[in-house]
């Protein structure tokens, strides 16, 4: 134990000490206080303040609309959402029961979806929206550098909207813009640049102070020459006439067929003659449930084997050069086109002897 005593003793005698008295423990600021994603208590508006806005006819038949495409409710309850964002500007809880009324789930399930996806915003923000991407591909080229001259041109913080009410600036993840890195949205819109008096996002062009500043500008004037945003279709169109889910009244829509998309062909198929017939070899996927390979006779098709899904060669015994064969794969009650044909050849030549060889011999 001697051994053993020595090695506690060891331990025991490394003790720790401070030799520059107390180190108090710094509190970092937390992720959402950093990037401007923590909202404050939001006075919330009543069902009465906002009901003349969702309660209009515009609104009830993009719904009904919405509604007509899903077997069940909640299915459209992300569009719904969107929809009564986009007529309040953002989303109070009572536009959340709401929309989970309209769709037939809870206000519990609405709310933990409207809360999970970051386009739903749950307190007012400015006119225009101005979403940062601090993604690795936009913060290696310059990302926060370009934030943090906006923040100081606006006179605000990350997740700050200015007195105003015309900006507010939020950090988020990737915009899949990486190609125009560094870049931004504003509302719903990709800006690098303004031409012509358009904000546009051209390949390889990318946020610049300059080009910052044109796009601050074109937010100006547009506030300009329209007090309020005009409306647009928030969903990308709305595409009516389609007679709803199969199932729905009036529905011309029947549900896809069984067999409507077909497995995989056999690839790869190879036909080589010999002493023992022809040995057709391919290439298959693992969803295969049958095979079978096909040999051209005359003008039509006849099966002359069905190997096992594992299998990777069939011999047709009866075979010869120049016979031509094919296969055909299912998987389930689902039938692929056939392969590629695959026209028997005999093996090639083994190489000749060379004179060193045949001396040798």
């Amino acid at each position: 134990m001697s051994h053993v005593q020595g090695a506690l003793h060891i331990v025991a005698n490394n003790t720790l000490t401070y030799t520059h008295g107390p180190h108090p423990v710094e509190t970092l600021p937390s992720p959402a206080d950093q990037f401007g994603h923590k909202n404050e208590i939001q006075a919330q508006p009543s069902w009465a303040e906002i009901a003349p806005k969702l309660e209009t006819p515009a609104v009830k038949e993009r719904v009904a609309d919405l509604l007509s495409r899903y077997p069940h409710g909640q299915g459209a309850l992300l569009e719904v959402l969107w929809i009564a964002q986009d007529a309040i500007g953002w989303l109070p809880n009572e536009a959340i029961r709401w929309a989970a009324d309209v769709c037939s789930c809870s206000p519990a399930h609405a709310f933990g979806v409207s809360t999970f996806y970051t386009m739903y915003k749950h307190v007012p923000t400015g006119r225009f929206l101005l979403q940062f991407c601090r993604n690795i591909c936009c913060h290696l080229k310059g990302a926060p550098g370009i934030l943090e001259y906006v923040l100081k041109s606006l006179n605000i913080k990350s997740g700050g909207t200015t007195p105003d009410g015309l900006f507010t600036v939020v950090e988020v993840e990737c915009l899949a813009a990486c190609g125009n890195a560094p870049a931004m949205l504003v509302n719903d819109d990709f800006a690098t640049d303004v031409e012509n008096g358009e904000l546009v996002m051209k390949p390889g062009i990318c946020l610049t102070e300059e080009r910052v500043d044109k796009i601050l500008q074109w937010c100006y004037a547009r506030e300009e020459k329209f007090k309020v945003e005009p409306s647009r279709e928030v969903l990308g169109g709305v595409v009516k006439g389609h007679g709803g889910h199969p199932g729905a009244p009036a529905a011309t829509a029947k549900p896809q067929v069984a067999d409507y998309a077909p497995p995989s062909p056999v690839l790869g198929v190879n036909a080589v003659a010999g002493d023992a017939g022809v040995t057709v070899t391919w290439k298959g996927a693992p969803e295969f449930t049958a095979l079978s390979v096909e040999k051209l006779s005359e003008s039509s098709w006849t099966v002359v084997g069905t190997p096992g899904v594992r299998d990777k060669q069939f011999v047709d015994a009866s075979g010869k050069a120049g016979d031509e064969y094919r296969m055909i794969s299912v998987s389930g009650t689902r039938t692929a086109k056939p392969s590629a044909s695959a026209v028997a050849k005999l093996p090639p030549a083994p190489p000749a002897a060379s004179t060193s060889e045949k001396k040798a011999g």
